[in-house]
């Protein structure tokens, strides 16, 4: 498995593990964001060097939302996953 995949992994286990005690607001919205994460883990993207800086950006932004489960931290984790999303298929980010 990739670097970028691991880094991922963790990212989105982090995420859901720390969703779980959360209120309904906060809880739906990260469990989409780590959703939104997981669509893309098995892409190419993630496969490869390209999708690194991003995963390891995931991680840190869940790492940052376990210690402090707050609106502000599960933006900054929304904020990632729309960057992978827009990312991950964007024309010239991904080699066929």
């Amino acid at each position: 498995m990739a670097r970028a995949q691991d880094q991922l992994d963790e990212a989105i286990g982090i995420i859901r593990d720390t969703a779980g005690g959360l209120d309904e607001d906060l809880k739906g919205r990260s469990e989409a964001a780590a959703a939104a994460m997981e669509v893309h883990r098995e892409k190419f993207f993630f496969q490869s060097l390209t999708g690194l800086p991003f995963a390891v950006k995931a991680n840190k932004a869940a790492k940052a939302f376990a210690a402090s489960a707050d609106d502000a931290s599960v933006g900054v984790v929304e904020a990632v996953a729309k960057e992978i999303d827009d990312k991950a298929d964007a024309p010239g980010t991904v080699l066929t």
